[in-house]
């Protein structure tokens, strides 16, 4: 709805649109006036008619951009994504995407079971946060188990483990009871310990746009990034950097943190579990993260920590288009219901059924 637009941008709008309504009658006029001689004048108004109708048409091609059009995109550059989040996303009053209320104490005899992760949890992209994993398993819960759990999302876009970790303990410092948490692992969560992502976030940042039109508009600044996508490998590629990562320091800054949080879980008797969600935009014969899922599935083991590499699972389906759209390899919803599937049918078996591990 044009509402949820800048007011600054309506004001813009509406100024241009005012403008155009003047030169169009001030043309037709002037073209009117001079079409017995057919001269100069008369081939200027012509020309400007001919401008007119050009930027007339842009002029419906920004407004549907501004006020139909909503898509995400991988990085949130471009104002259509921006306008995305205000659109789809809400907030309940912990500031977290959850329907849910998320109370500090619950009923005697019920469990908290937690999700908690980046993007990839949040559900970048996913318009009805009911079409997430972590929704779609409190539902199946509830009508499996009815008045067992309370399930609740925590989480960011953006965080990365050590934020992650950070999370956890003060939710649970401030005396909120977790049972059950499924940490959800995205594979840039190592990206604190690894410099070539903080410069890439900073290469990243010098690219926004100086020319107005192509910073305030819809349509130009989506074209803009959409080149630029193109262009830059730091976009184009999405954390390629990153398989190196799992085998050098930053993996073992990752493990220190990973080792962390089991720690004050085990200590609050907290029960953590991990998900492995794969990238999903070049799984397939080209997928180059097999060494990060091999580091992580292995610290759980030696950790003993229950854990789900989601990627064996995703990989048959990798042809049926599950990201949510070419320029964001964010899990769509159908990525989200086989997530949910699997970790009903595996990590969270127990849960389902009644029978501890």
């Amino acid at each position: 709805m044009p509402f949820d637009l800048p007011e600054e941008y309506l004001l813009g709008m509406a100024a241009w649109l005012a403008a155009g309504a003047v030169c169009f009658v001030a043309l037709l006029m002037l073209r009117r006036r001079a079409r017995k001689k057919r001269g100069f004048a008369w081939r200027l108004a012509n020309a400007g008619l001919g401008l007119w109708v050009f930027l007339a048409a842009m002029t419906l091609v920004e407004l549907y951009f501004a006020v139909v059009y909503d898509q995400s995109d991988s990085f949130n550059m471009t104002k259509v994504s921006q306008h995305w989040f205000q659109r789809h996303v809400r907030l309940n009053a912990d500031g977290f995407r959850d329907d849910q209320p998320f109370p500090r104490s619950i009923p005697p005899g019920m469990k908290r079971l937690c999700f908690v992760g980046d993007s990839f949890t949040f559900g970048q992209g996913i318009k009805d946060p009911a079409d997430r994993f972590s929704d779609r398993i409190r539902r199946r819960l509830e009508s499996t188990r009815p008045g067992a759990f309370l399930v609740n999302y925590v989480g960011d876009t953006g965080i990365h483990v050590r934020l992650v970790a950070n999370l956890v303990e003060k939710t649970v410092e401030r005396g909120y009871q977790i049972d059950y948490l499924v940490y959800t692992i995205c594979l840039n969560d190592i990206e604190l310990y690894e410099p070539e992502v903080v410069r890439m976030q900073k290469r990243l940042d010098g690219q926004s746009p100086r020319f107005f039109l192509f910073r305030e508009s819809y349509f130009l600044n989506m074209l803009y990034f959409r080149i630029l996508q193109a262009r830059l490998p730091d976009v184009r590629n999405y954390y390629s950097m990153l398989p190196d990562s799992y085998r050098g320091p930053p993996w073992q800054g990752m493990h220190r943190t990973l080792e962390e949080l089991r720690k004050f879980c085990q200590s609050h008797n907290i029960e953590l579990r991990i998900v492995i969600f794969p990238f999903l935009h070049n799984l397939g014969k080209e997928y180059s993260f097999d060494p990060a899922h091999e580091q992580i599935s292995s610290y759980c083991r030696e950790a003993g920590l229950a854990c789900l590499d989601l990627k064996p699972v995703l990989l048959p389906h990798a042809g049926e288009g599950l990201t949510v759209n070419r320029f964001d390899p964010h899990p769509n919803e159908r990525a989200h219901k086989i997530a949910a599937e699997a970790m009903e049918q595996d990590l969270l078996a127990d849960l389902f059924t009644g029978r501890s591990k």
